[in-house]
């Protein structure tokens, strides 16, 4: 069994989807047991409570933002697909992972920030077709690409958030 979960300055995302690409009986009964434990232990309140304030600030962006020209311009609405993934994608972040704050992009698509301080930063934006734009900086090295969601972050993003968690020491385990 294949299997690769995030972690943060060495601290496994226990708690993260599991990433599996075997197929036989026993990996997958492994892989259901795997995520029964993950779903229960998250729905306890100290595991629950920060992940459950930034999907209700999503949620209350949403209304926000759910129609042409919320932010006194031009603006487009909140995609609903945006919304879905950027749930799925928080939905998916290690239990030791630091949480983002989250805003609407006036293109539609949900904005993740992480701020770790003076040029120490992660931004996201993820769009209807599961598109994540990103851009991070550490100090003078900065990067930028895209790469997509599927059953799980992407790599490339995994890699930015691990990089500036380890260099801020802002690693939190929910």
């Amino acid at each position: 069994m294949s299997t690769l979960a995030p972690t943060f300055d060495g601290i496994p995302g226990l708690f993260a989807p599991i990433r599996s690409t075997a197929q036989s009986d026993p990996a997958k009964e492994l892989d259901k047991l795997h995520e029964r434990v993950r779903e229960h232990i998250l729905k306890s309140y100290v595991m629950s409570n920060a992940t459950e304030k930034v999907l209700t600030e999503l949620k209350e962006i949403r209304s926000e933002a759910s129609r042409i020209g919320w932010d006194g311009y031009n603006a487009r609405p909140l995609d609903p697909a945006s919304y879905n993934f950027a749930i799925r994608f928080l939905n998916s972040l290690p239990t030791s992972a630091p949480l983002p704050e989250v805003s609407a992009d006036t293109d539609g698509e949900v904005a993740l920030d992480w701020i770790f301080g003076e040029r120490k930063a992660l931004t996201v934006s993820i769009g209807p077709t599961g598109r994540c734009t990103f851009a991070w900086m550490l100090g003078q090295k900065t990067n930028q690409g895209t790469d997509w969601i599927d059953d799980e972050i992407p790599e490339t993003i995994v890699f930015a958030l691990d990089q500036l968690a380890r260099q801020t020491g802002t690693i939190r385990v929910r």
